[in-house]
């Protein structure tokens, strides 16, 4: 396999060029996010349509696409943050030039909606990113040292961040225990399985499979299972690291479904591998941040995660200049 891509690590003090790939940001959210990211002292650049609005998407499809482009391109640029997930990210996809993205690996940040353009970028550039606090509502509501150390680690050292140890850990169930090791790939469910059958079909095969999800009931987390499971995905993977699955609903409603976690044990059990319910990532309050397609350690007896490679390699070193882009603002 193609070796990865190592993004150049994030610098103490470093630029992130801020996009909208896929749902509009409310303006006082983003205003409070990048005053956040600002007071911690990075420089934040907008993108040149991380304002714009057309329906529930930021804009149109080719300016959030191109806004992409031009984040990962720009000299002065070393990590490129969402500014939310939401919905449409997958809309890029035939927009986006892969050859262009490889050539400019950068520091890539975000989750929910933004899986898509995570597995896409580790399929066809064989570059990791991180499953991460973004704008919004990340930084937008003040992250936990805790939640913003384990980001550093991961993010601004080329090193291995060994164990990702959070208190909260303690709470996660064992499914089924034992360890396994493997890359790190998955994201939020729904866009997981939305790669199924496309060029970015998302690659299990030996694979710590991460999946969470919000606002999707049992039934519709049980269609997404079994549709990796028939696609032969869940079979291949090494082991699972499982979030949260939240859902709302009135409680009459809720008592005509299995719980999501009897779905989930029904579908993971048999394939006797180790799993690990309720790990603190994605769609929580200071999520931890996991290295998408960097090796790892899953210990569901220990409920325990270790990095074993880093997820970055050294800062680059500045050419004189910089490549600017038009009408993005600091």
């Amino acid at each position: 396999m193609t070796p990865l891509r190592l993004p150049p690590a994030l610098p103490p003090g470093g630029t992130l060029g801020v996009v909208a790939p896929g749902s509009p940001v409310p303006p006082e959210a983003l205003e409070r996010g990048v005053a956040a990211l600002r007071a911690r002292g990075f420089r934040v650049l907008l993108g040149e349509h991380a304002g714009d609005r057309r329906g529930h998407l930021a804009g149109e499809d080719r300016d959030r696409a191109a806004d992409l482009h031009a984040m990962f391109v720009r000299e002065d640029v070393d990590a490129v943050l969402c500014a939310r997930g939401g919905s449409g990210s997958i809309r890029l996809l035939p927009h986006l030039d892969w050859d262009l993205l490889a050539a400019h690996p950068r520091v890539f940040l975000g989750y929910s909606d933004v899986t898509i353009l995570q597995l896409a970028l580790l399929r066809r550039c064989r570059q990791p990113s991180f499953f991460a606090p973004m704008v919004t509502p990340g930084f937008a509501r003040e992250p936990s040292a805790a939640c913003v150390e384990l980001l550093r680690r991961l993010a601004c050292e080329p090193l291995p961040a060994g164990e990702l140890a959070d208190p909260r850990a303690s709470a996660a169930v064992t499914l089924a225990p034992g360890a396994a090791e493997g890359p790190l790939v998955g994201g939020t469910l729904s866009l997981v399985t939305a790669t199924l059958g496309t060029p970015f079909e998302i690659d299990t095969d030996g694979a710590v499979l991460f999946l969470e999800d919000v606002h999707e009931s049992p039934a519709r987390v049980e269609r997404c299972l079994a549709q990796l499971l028939l696609a032969g995905k869940l079979e291949r993977a090494a082991g699972f690291l499982l979030g949260a699955f939240s859902w709302e609903a009135p409680e009459e409603e809720r008592a005509r479904y299995l719980k999501t976690e009897e779905v989930l044990a029904d579908f993971l059990l048999p394939l006797g591998r180790p799993a690990l319910l309720g790990w603190p990532f994605g769609h929580v309050p200071d999520p931890v941040t996991l290295p998408m397609g960097i090796r790892v350690r899953l210990d569901a007896g220990r409920k325990s995660l270790e990095v074993l490679e880093p997820a970055v390699g050294p800062p680059r070193r500045r050419q004189a200049g910089g490549a600017g882009a038009p009408n993005v603002s600091p």
